[in-house]
């Protein structure tokens, strides 16, 4: 009975562990079919359809606070000529959220899912780079439309990669022996993108994740993480000094993002209520400024903080929920975590190494726009819905 019980138990996290994986990978295939399993699933083995934090308050009072995110944008419509279509696709790549909610069990075994899942989509990432290892210069940038996008999302997995690898490393050896190779290979192919934001971001993220670590007093992830920063920085001094002198050494004015903000800031204050309109940055940028950029770049379509992007398009009343969001999403991770600490003094939290993806998210968006591709959006929201689902377990219990 007891086998049975946990071969059930496994059954039930494969249409999760396929939702992980759609949103790592971007694929909405995969994920359509992991919410036809999950039906197929709960048919089967007589489960409810509804995973335990649907009827929770704090995943009410999230989609409260994204309905507000969206409802300031849209209330601006009418008075800046936006474009309604952008909020409505930044909506649809909210799915992930809600499909966690709904498929997600909260038994034991649901987060090490959640780990694999992120595992698997990392590997497909660098597969897919070592398949197209197509170069912007110095640059790698593989399959995807710039280096940043591929930094950034690297930059955004890691936390959780590097966060399991210290939680399962005393069960599970041979995966966190696979994760911390696979985790090593990210850390070049990201150094070998010369994204100077992902590697402020990841930096960040590495010494709060080593913090907790600290707190955790688990002496033996504090020496392997050291030996990983010091393996990194040898690796790069060996391999990429070339990409890391050029960027690291090159003045902000000249790739234009000065330039850019600049031109953001403008715009703040000629439209500070309304904004400019959902999907009018690019037309304005290219019929005032483009020709003044002294780097010279064409089409741009944001300016490189998504911040400042917001406030442009939707004014202070768009900012205003935007960042409403986001306080609550850290109130939530704050409250959650010192919980966990007031519990036990030694704890380790997953909504340590899930929110350090969703502060990762943040921070890459001062300096680039890649929040609002399809991509990352989808990471956002299943790394907040993962958040969720682990402070409801620890209330739970």
């Amino acid at each position: 009975m007891e086998s049975l019980l946990q071969r059930s138990t496994g059954i039930q996290q494969i249409p999760f562990f396929l939702l992980v994986v759609s949103c790592g990978i971007s694929s909405g295939t995969l994920m359509v079919i992991a919410m036809l399993l999950h039906i197929a699933v709960c048919h089967c083995t007589n489960t409810p359809f509804w995973g335990p934090i649907v009827s929770s308050r704090i995943f009410h009072h999230s989609l409260i606070f994204i309905a507000i995110f969206f409802g300031c944008s849209f209330l601006t419509i009418p008075f800046n000529d936006g474009n309604i279509s952008p909020l409505f696709k930044y909506m649809e790549r909210s799915i992930p959220l809600l499909l966690v909610a709904i498929i997600a069990q909260l038994n034991e075994m649901t987060f090490r899912t959640a780990w694999y899942g992120i595992l698997i989509s990392l590997f497909f990432i660098l597969l897919s780079v070592a398949q197209h290892p197509a170069w912007d210069g110095h640059r790698l940038l593989g399959p995807f439309s710039s280096p940043n996008t591929l930094a950034g999302l690297i930059a955004v997995m890691i936390p959780v990669v590097m966060f399991g690898i210290i939680k399962y490393r005393k069960k599970y050896f041979y995966q966190v022996l696979l994760a911390t190779f696979l985790a090593l290979i990210s850390i070049i192919i990201m150094i070998c993108t010369g994204s100077r934001n992902a590697y402020g971001v990841f930096g960040i993220s590495f010494f709060i994740l080593l913090w907790f670590v600290y707190r955790y007093h688990d002496l033996i992830s504090l020496r392997v993480m050291g030996i990983i920063a010091v393996l990194s920085v040898i690796v790069v001094a060996s391999i990429a000094p070339l990409i890391l002198t050029q960027r690291l050494d090159r003045n902000l004015q000249q790739d234009g993002r000065v330039y850019l903000m600049q031109s953001g800031l403008r715009l703040a204050m000629e439209h500070p209520i309304v904004g400019i309109g959902v999907g009018n940055w690019g037309k304005i940028y290219k019929e005032r400024f483009e020709k003044d950029n002294p780097n010279h770049e064409k089409n741009i379509q944001s300016p490189h903080n998504i911040y400042l992007h917001v406030f442009n398009e939707t004014g202070i009343i768009g900012l205003s929920g935007f960042l409403l969001l986001i306080i609550y999403q850290m109130k939530v991770l704050y409250s959650s975590i010192s919980q966990s600490y007031r519990i036990n003094k030694k704890a380790f939290p997953y909504t340590v190494g899930f929110g350090l993806s969703i502060v990762s998210v943040y921070l890459f968006g001062l300096l680039d726009y890649d929040f609002f591709s399809r991509h990352m959006m989808q990471l956002h929201w299943l790394m907040w819905g993962l958040c969720l689902c682990a402070t409801y377990k620890k209330k739970e219990s």
